[in-house]
């Protein structure tokens, strides 16, 4: 028995959606599976800015994505392109 990816890749949309709150916008989420996980498995999303850019006045983010198991692999790889308010 394993834990689907697409699972796993709701998790990472739910880590982007909790940080961009109800302001932000979630554009395209890419996921890419690299290992399998098991159920009881502890899994750690992780995310990093990767860049921040307006086009046509909406407020892009670039986000890279992964997910890691206890031993600290990286099991899924994905990207997230959200829109947030200007600051201020």
């Amino acid at each position: 028995v394993i834990v689907h990816g697409q699972l796993i890749g709701c998790f990472l949309g739910q880590l982007m959606t909790d940080w961009i709150g109800e302001q932000g916008s979630f554009r395209k989420l890419t996921c890419s599976y690299k290992s399998v996980n098991f159920p009881g498995q502890a899994l750690i999303c992780k995310g990093k800015v990767n860049k921040k850019y307006v086009e046509d006045g909406e407020h892009y983010i670039e986000c890279n994505l992964w997910v890691e198991n206890a031993k600290g692999e990286k099991t899924i790889s994905g990207k997230a392109l959200v829109t947030l308010p200007a600051r201020g």
